[in-house]
Parts: C-alpha cells; structure tokens; sequence
C-alpha cells in the first residue's frame, strides 16, 4: 500500500469515525416571564462549550453542530435578572424555552422623552420616572390615569374633566399629554381626561415633572406625560385576549395582534370599556358617583424599513365613548321666588381620531433625524334634557382640530458632545357653540437646540432653549438647565432650574358660556369688554402663563437590591389664568365671571422613594410625598392639594407554581375641597345656590388593593382583583368607589 492509498484509508476511518459521533442542534424561545412577551438580543451561554449566541427580534436562539451531551446553559439581558442556570439534554434536534424575569426597577431601560436622545434611565440627566408593562400588570391598571396613579408626585383628580394629573401642586390643565411624542388634544373643560387612553398596546408611560426639558413649548409648566405605544418588529403572528368583569357590570375586554417580518411589521388592538356606573346617595336628585359609561379604544401602527438606516412609521388610533348621568341644580322659578332642585339627564358623546407619519433616520452613531407629520381631531357634544319631560335644555358643541409638522435631529460631536435641535409649526382651530365668533384658530411655530456635554466621566450637564412665537400673543422664549454628578454607579446627584410658560387657549380667550337657566355666564378674556355688557369692571389684556421650576435630588441605589432617591422641589407660578366674578345681573343671579390672569402661586416640597428587593420573588416599594403650596394673592393653600402622600406596593412572583400578586395602597391628607361644578369648580355653593367663600375641607382618605393572578405554562393567566378593600367612601367629598371585585383572564397565543 502506497503513501496515498494509506491517506486516503485514513481519511475514510476519519469520517466513519466522526460520522458515527452525533451532532446535535439546540434552539429555543427566550419570553418575558411576567408578560410571555419575546425578548430579542439576549445572549444565551453554554458554559461547556463557552458558546454564546444572541436571540433574534423575534426571541429565537440557536445552537448547531452541538455533540450530543448534557450542557448548562445561561440567559441574559439588561433590563431582567440574569436566569438560573439549567440543564439541557441534547439529543439530534433540541428545543427549550427560556424565562427571565424583569428587574424590579426599570434603571436599564432606555428613556428618550427628557432629552428627545436614548438616554438609560439610571444615565439621563433630566429626571425621568417611568411606569412600565411590568407596573401595569402587578395592579391591574386598565387606563393611564390608573397606571399613573402609583407614581410618587402625581395625584389623579376628578374633576369635570374626568381624570386630570396634577404633579408636584401643578394642575392638569399645565400638564403636557403626548401619545408617542405626540399632542394630545380634548381640553374640553381644561386638563386632559387621562381615562379615555386604554393601555392596551402600550409599552410604558414616561412623565418629567417640571420644566427640566424646554423641548416641549406650551402646556408643559407642570412636565410631561408621554404614552410610548409598543414598537411593530420582527415577530410571527402573535395575538394577546384580555377579559375582566367587576362589581358596577364593568366590562373591559380587549385583544390585540402583531405581527411581523424583516422588511414589514405591524401592530393592532382593539379595546371596549363599559360600566353601568353607580350612585352612592340615592336621596338626591343627582348622581354621587360614576356615570355610565361606554368607550371604544382602537389602535395601529406600520412599520417599513425602507433601508439598514431609515424606516417608515405610520399610525393611527381612535377613540369613541358616551357617558350619561343626572346632574340638578338650584333653580329659581322667577326672580322673586326660593331655589328648588330641578334634575336634568346629561348625555356626552366624545370622539378623537389620531394620525401621523413619522420617518426615522439613523447614520452610524453620530447623527439622527426624525420627521413627523401628524393630526388629531377631537368632537365633543353634551347636551341636557329635563328628566320630567325629556326637553332639551342647553347644549355644547366643540370641535378641535390640531396639525403639526415637526422636524429633530441629533448629532454627536466628539466623544463628549450631543447637539439636539428642530422645529415644529402647529395650527389649531377650535369650533364651538361656546365661542363669541363659532370658530377661532391659533397659529405657532417653535425651534429649539439642547447641548450635552459631558464635562467628566462623573459630571454631565444639558443647556438647552427653546423660542416658540403664537399668533394670538406673541412670542416667548424659555431656557433650562439640567446637572447630573455621578461620583460612582452607586451615587447620582441630580438638579436643573427651567422657566416654562402655557399660552392662554383659544377657551379662555374666547369662551362665552351662557348658562341662564342655572343663572350665570363666563366670558373669554378676549371676549367682550366692559362697556359691552355694561360693566364698570377693568378687564386687562391676556397674557401667558408663566413659572420658573427647580428641584434637585439624590439617589442611591446597589445593584438590583435596592434604590433611594430624596428630591426636593420648588415652582413659582405667575399670570394663572382662572375666572374672576364680575357681578350680579338680573338674569345672571349667581353671577358673571371672566377668565383673568390674576394668580401667582408657589408649589413646593420633598419627594423620598425607596424601592427593595426582599428577595428572588418579592419586591417591596414606599413613597411619600410633602407638598406645600400656596397662593399668592390669598395666602391660602392651593386647592385639591393633600400636603402628605404616601403609596407603597408589595409585589410578588413565584416562578416555579406561577403564582403573583400585588398588595398596594395609598394615604393622602385633608385637603381644601372643591366639588365639580359647571362654572369650572373653584366655588362652595349653599343650599339655596349661593357662592361661600370660607375654606371646607375634605378629610384624609387611606385605600388598600389585592391583585391575585396564576399563570400557566401555556400562556393562560387568570387573576382576582380588589380595589378600596376597606370600601372608605364619602359622598360629600368625591371618595368613590366603594370595594370594588373584578376577576378576569389573560391569554396569549401564535396564530
């Protein structure tokens, strides 16, 4: 046998040999432990082999050419606590599914609303707090305004608005609502009705209270609340059911679909609400409690990646709801006669429909451009009967029109520098039967730059200025600036000093609300003038609000045990804008009021946060909330503020049996009272209909929760949930509901 015949039984024996060695293939699936969500870009380890591959957007890993054997094999991600270690056989084709669990806070989560740059949350210099998926779903959060309502520093109000936030003293109406950077509108009353925005398909919920960022203009004096929808990504078809029913035949059923490919995604939900409501004091004319209540929510979203750096985004979300209620009122039958309670049915219809075009833009690391074309259009229509006959008595119809078109870029300058900058040109328009001229319209535009600069490893600052000019009023120009020193990755010391400002709205430059049968009317304080209604009342031209906000905090935190944050906070408030009393008028007996920039007020106070970790399965979270304000020109403390908050959540999830839970509640203090009233609800009225101008005080309130839920391996989840345990309630005051059970199912399935 010659030297090539020998080399060629050789490589025979070789290949037989290795032949006869099994080669094996690992894949599998690595899921959100809590939510069953694919995660994508975690890296999976087989310690053995010391082999790591990253999971694909659509959460699928693999391993081939993998000798049959018994491997350990790891997961992790930042963002979720690093999974235990498992044993794996493999044998020819392998497949596992892997579970992380999110970290119990979001410090790795990558923020983008305070800075309009992807900022971690544990990094960003302007402070941002974040309510997350995770968040919603250990309390059962159905809407914004519930989802907001654990959030230290923001008290959720209801008032003739529904349900507005106020932050850190400020009211809703100079809070900024934006839906994925864009603007919210529906400011029927003032504030925004935080209710009517259905979680489904939402990611988190991101607020900067005060005016740290000066990227956002007008509306935004008290901060900004941003609802991130969920991104359209690579993904197979995948459809989420979510069913609850509670006391007061609440229903919310809502469903949602994804799907997606390299090249084309999309996302689709839909969401329906309904409650017959409730009335705690059935001795009265009129409801003490939740109206009823029927609601739509629907949304979409495409995706397109037109190249490796840029894509298309197009969406769209619609939003239907009526409520009904009995509302009385002291009515004089002639002018000479008592007051006697005259009950009517209040029938609200509200539509918003929702669209926009964005185009992202990404060159390598150093620069990003977005453009944004986008509209919304909100239709409002109340209108009263007389329960005794069904006459129809008064009415308001509102139609408000909002377009925008925004431009942004980022660039990075060096290692150390980010310039942010853009545009926006905004035109509004605003049709009601409430207005002197049916139909007025407000014109804006807006540029704005922000640098960042990091001065040390340890110190960061951000300067930024914004010039934003309104046809109705002119210009104004705010700046801010923010600090951020690290001395460690234990240690963060946080401050920024920001001026903000809000424009008078078309309402309040406008508005003439004749309400004769209930004997009063509001004017607009561009309206009329004095010499119109024959007043001898001065009248002073509108000018925009404007306050000068700052807060500074300390955080310390060790790793995924535990996390402390103090901050303390102080907001000067001049030019508020509010209705004034005018006088008497024979058919006006409670009066003629006009909107006014009369205030000036200062919110201020400490906000303390710790948030611990018990161990593996049980995370522990505080709060509290101190709060002194006060209004300038009385001397007396703001209105429907409690000077002492307290909220603490214990959450819990065994992995292994499924089982989770929430136990969460809420202290807020005595606090002067204001009940809803259709003059706009800053009067105490007596038993004959007569304005009181002495101070009443709500007492203190105190809440507790259970949320109880089983998940299954087959993405099945059922819970049991109970609101106001203690069922603490008062009529006089707006307390409500009472103890409240809803029980419901989850489950999530591949198409």
């Amino acid at each position: 046998m010659n030297v090539l015949q020998r080399f060629g039984l050789l490589c025979l024996i070789f290949l037989v040999t290795c032949s006869s060695i099994s080669s094996g293939e690992l894949t599998g699936k690595v899921l959100n432990s809590e939510t069953n969500n694919l995660i994508g870009g975690v890296n999976v380890r087989i310690i053995e082999l010391n082999r790591t591959v990253e999971s694909d957007k659509k959460g699928i890993f693999q391993f081939i050419n993998i000798p049959d054997n018994i491997y350990t094999v790891v997961a992790s991600h930042v963002g979720y606590d690093q999974a235990d270690t498992i044993a794996v056989t493999v044998s020819g084709a392998t497949t596992i599914n892997l579970k992380l669990k999110p970290s119990p806070w979001v410090l790795n989560d990558v923020v983008i609303t305070g800075t309009r740059t992807p900022h971690l949350l544990k990094d960003v210099p302007v402070q941002t707090e974040v309510i997350s998926e995770r968040d919603f779903a250990r309390t059962g959060a159905k809407s914004v305004d519930e989802a907001l309502s654990s959030a230290i520093g923001i008290n959720i109000n209801e008032d003739l608005s529904g349900q507005a936030a106020n932050i850190r003293g400020i009211e809703g109406d100079r809070v900024l609502i934006l839906v994925d950077g864009e603007r919210a509108v529906g400011r029927v009353r003032g504030a925004i009705d935080l209710s009517q925005y259905s979680l489904n398909n939402v990611a988190k919920i991101e607020v900067i209270k005060g005016t740290g960022s000066t990227l956002y203009g007008s509306d935004a004096m008290g901060g900004v609340i941003n609802i991130i929808t969920k991104k359209p990504q690579e993904t197979e078809a995948i459809a989420d059911v979510y069913l609850d029913y509670g006391r007061y035949n609440q229903y919310n059923p809502s469903v949602d679909f994804k799907y997606g490919t390299s090249r084309n995604s999309m996302l689709l939900g839909a969401n329906y609400y309904s409650t017959d409501g409730f009335d705690l004091d059935k001795t009265t004319l009129h409801t003490n409690g939740q109206e009823k209540i029927k609601r739509w929510n629907g949304t979409s979203k495409y995706k397109r990646k037109l190249s490796e750096n840029m894509d298309l985004i197009l969406s769209g979300r619609y939003m239907q709801e009526k409520r009904e209620w009995i509302e009385s009122e002291k009515r004089k039958l002639n002018a000479i006669s008592d007051t006697v309670d005259v009950p009517f049915d209040d029938i609200e219809e509200n539509k918003r429909y929702e669209g926009s075009l964005n185009m992202n833009y990404l060159s390598g690391d150093k620069y990003s451009m977005k453009m944004r074309l986008f509209a919304t259009y909100y239709d409002h229509k109340w209108n009263k009967f007389a329960v005794s006959d069904g006459t129809w008595e008064d009415t308001s119809d509102t139609q408000d029109l909002f377009m925008e078109a925004s431009y942004t870029s980022n660039y990075v300058i060096g290692e150390n520098h980010i310039a942010t900058y853009g545009f926006d040109y905004n035109y509004q328009d605003l049709t009601s039967t409430e207005l002197i001229s049916t139909k007025e319209a407000d014109k804006s535009y807006a540029t704005y730059l922000q640098y960042e600069y990091q001065l040390l490893k340890q110190l960061n600052m951000i300067i930024g200025s914004r010039y934003e000019h309104h046809s109705s009023f002119g210009g104004h120009f705010n700046p801010s600036f923010n600090l951020m020193y690290k001395p460690n990755e234990q240690i963060k010391f946080r401050g920024f000093v920001g001026k903000g400002f809000r424009s008078p709205s078309i309402k309040e430059q406008y508005f003439v609300f004749d309400h004769t049968s209930a004997g009063y009317i509001v004017y607009g304080g561009n309206a009329i003038d004095p010499e119109t209604i024959g007043s001898d009342a001065d009248f002073k031209e509108m000018k925009e609000e404007n306050s000068i906000n700052s807060s500074i905090s300390a955080e310390f935190s060790y790793g995924t045990i535990g996390l402390h944050r103090i901050t303390y906070f102080y907001n000067h408030l001049d030019n508020l804008i509010d209705f004034i009393w005018i006088d008497f008028d024979d058919g006006y007996w409670r009066g003629r009021y006009v909107y006014q920039n009369i205030e000036a007020a200062i919110t201020q106070g400490i906000e303390w946060e710790s948030r611990i970790r018990l161990n593996k399965s049980t995370d522990f979270s505080f709060s509290y909330n101190y709060l002194k304000t006060k209004d300038l020109s009385t001397g007396d403390e703001l209105r429907n503020r409690p000077v002492h908050t307290l909220k603490f959540f214990l959450t819990w999830l065994f992995q292994k049996s499924g089982f989770g839970g929430s136990f969460y509640g809420d202290f807020a203090s005595k606090k002067i009272w204001v009940p809803r009233s259709n003059t706009g609800g800053n009067e105490n009225v007596d038993s004959d209909g007569n304005i009181v101008l002495e101070n009443q005080y709500a007492p203190q309130r105190f809440r507790i929760n259970l949320n109880l839920f089983k998940r299954f391996d087959n993405n099945l989840e059922i819970f049991v949930r109970g609101e106001n345990l203690t069922d603490n309630t008062n009529v006089d005051f707006g307390y409500w509901p009472g103890l409240t059970v809803f029980t419901g199912i989850k489950y999530d399935f591949s198409l």
